[in-house]
C-alpha cells in the first residue's frame, strides 16, 4: 500500500514538473513563463532540499535506511 502512495506522489510530481518545464520553455507569454519558472524552482527545492531542509530525497533515503521502504 505504501508503494502505491509513494508511486502516486512520484507520478504527480513528475507531471507537475513536466508541465511547468514545458510552459517555462515553450510559451511566448513572459508572465506565464515567469510563473512557470517559479513553480520549477519550488518543485526542485522540495526535492533537493533548500534552506536547511532535508528534502524529499533525504527523507526517502532515511526511510530506506530504516527499512520502511
Amino acid at each position: 500500500m505504501l508503494a502505491w502512495i509513494l508511486g502516486g506522489y512520484a507520478v504527480l510530481f513528475l507531471l507537475l514538473l513536466g508541465c511547468a518545464g514545458y510552459v517555462a520553455v515553450f510559451v511566448d507569454d513572459p508572465d506565464q513563463r515567469a510563473d512557470a519558472y517559479k513553480v520549477l524552482k519550488l518543485l526542485t527545492g522540495i526535492v533537493l532540499g533548500s534552506g536547511g531542509a532535508g528534502g524529499l530525497v533525504g527523507l526517502l533515503l532515511k526511510l530506506h535506511e530504516m527499512g520502511v521502504i
